[in-house]
């Protein structure tokens, strides 16, 4: 295969551009440029052979692609590559065959200063100034209320294999089926970990109600670019302070290798929908339930003093000493008792001696106590004085 003509129409390209200093001056240029170029490039080797293609976008999505080699090579160029470097890495995405994409959520309700690794190509990133806006711009209807600088967004990275297959003009359909690891089962299973960690490391309601599709900028064979998903939400959460990226990395370990079944899910999901609602009875109720999802669990059909249960293990799980586990036993029977009330009549008692802010943090202390511990406690042993022993741990 013979790619001289590549080279040299590369290569004219690369010196054009060479000789622009001015934006304005490059925007003309490119515009001129892109499809001059992009129609040479269409009758010469490598790229003739692929002037038409299915581009594979992951989970069955698929693209029937016409040639774009104009804007590409432009871009490469930019980067200061040779011609022969254009080619080069475009010989290596042909042989390999293997698409990179990401997967962008933005994480609504959560801020945070620093970069947090989840592993396995899963990353919580503080968003770089102006990256929240345009994505809001491009992605959130108009009139919803921008998001804040520094919102937190979730990018989990995926394969296509293959990412792309020649195709016949006239072709209705590819023929091959592309591969995607890990599929979106998955990735909504990650997502849906991350927003419970997000809430055991905050204060404020967690939602993830769209997420854009970001392939590899430096491949040919990619598209999808911001093709996107939406999920309903009752509410935008707003943002009570900055979250400490290292707090939901331990959450995340911590509920990803819990074994208790989906219990602790749905207690820290009703902690969620109590960070939702500005009705202090729905807020009572749903802390209430939180609280008794959690430390309710594994007591079979023995549901017997269900107050003094709950109080007293929720202070052997995070009381510190005697002062502080009578102050956890207080609050906790003050919450139920709140709870109770709200059930049977539908309002707060004015009895009740409840800080729901306070209720709060103690609802979400007990469940992160929990998920650090692995398991759901041997109930009977914690409240006799075995305390447990917490597996993960914040470095």
């Amino acid at each position: 295969m013979s790619t001289a003509t590549s080279v040299e129409l590369l290569a004219i390209a690369a010196a054009e551009l060479a000789t622009i200093r001015r934006a304005k001056d490059f925007a003309r240029w490119k515009d001129e440029t892109r499809h001059r170029l992009n129609d040479a490039l269409s009758d010469v080797e490598p790229f003739r052979d692929y002037r038409h293609t299915w581009i594979f976008t992951g989970d069955g999505g698929r693209v029937a692609a016409g040639s774009r080699f104009g804007d590409w090579a432009i871009d490469r160029l930019l980067l200061r590559l040779s011609p022969e470097e254009v080619l080069a890495g475009l010989a290596t995405e042909i042989d390999r065959n293997s698409a990179t994409y990401s997967e962008v959520s933005p994480v609504f309700g959560v801020q945070i200063e620093e970069n947090c690794d989840l592993g396995d190509g899963v990353m919580l990133e503080a968003a770089p100034e102006g990256i929240v806006q345009a994505f809001a711009r491009d992605l959130w209807p108009p009139s919803a209320e921008p998001l804040p600088e520094g919102t937190a967004f979730l990018r989990q990275t995926f394969t296509v294999s293959p990412a792309f297959e020649q195709r016949a003009e006239e072709a209705t359909a590819p023929i091959a089926e592309a591969l995607t690891v890990p599929d979106r089962a998955v990735r909504d299973r990650v997502r849906s970990k991350v927003r419970l960690a997000c809430l055991l490391a905050s204060t404020g309601a967690v939602e993830f109600p769209l997420s854009a599709l970001r392939p590899d900028r430096s491949a040919l064979f990619a598209a999808g670019d911001g093709d996107q998903a939406r999920r309903p939400v009752h509410s935008v959460p707003r943002v009570p302070y900055p979250v400490e990226a290292a707090r939901v990395a331990v959450a995340f370990k911590a509920l990803a290798a819990f074994d208790g079944g989906d219990a602790l899910t749905r207690a820290i999901d009703r902690l969620g929908r109590s960070r939702s609602t500005t009705n202090q009875v729905d807020r009572a109720l749903e802390l209430g339930m939180a609280a008794e999802i959690a430390l309710m669990h594994d007591t079979g059909s023995n549901n017997t003093e269900i107050t003094y249960k709950i109080a007293s293990r929720a202070a052997w799980l995070v009381g510190s000493d005697v002062p502080d586990r009578e102050a956890v036993f207080n609050a906790v029977k003050d919450l139920y008792y709140a709870r109770s009330q709200a059930v049977h009549s539908g309002v707060l008692s004015a009895k009740a001696r409840l800080d729901l802010e306070a209720s709060d943090r103690l609802v979400s202390r007990v469940l992160f106590a929990i998920a650090e511990h692995g398991r759901f406690p041997d109930w009977t042993c914690l409240v006799l004085g075995g305390g447990p022993e917490r597996t993960v741990k914040i470095d």
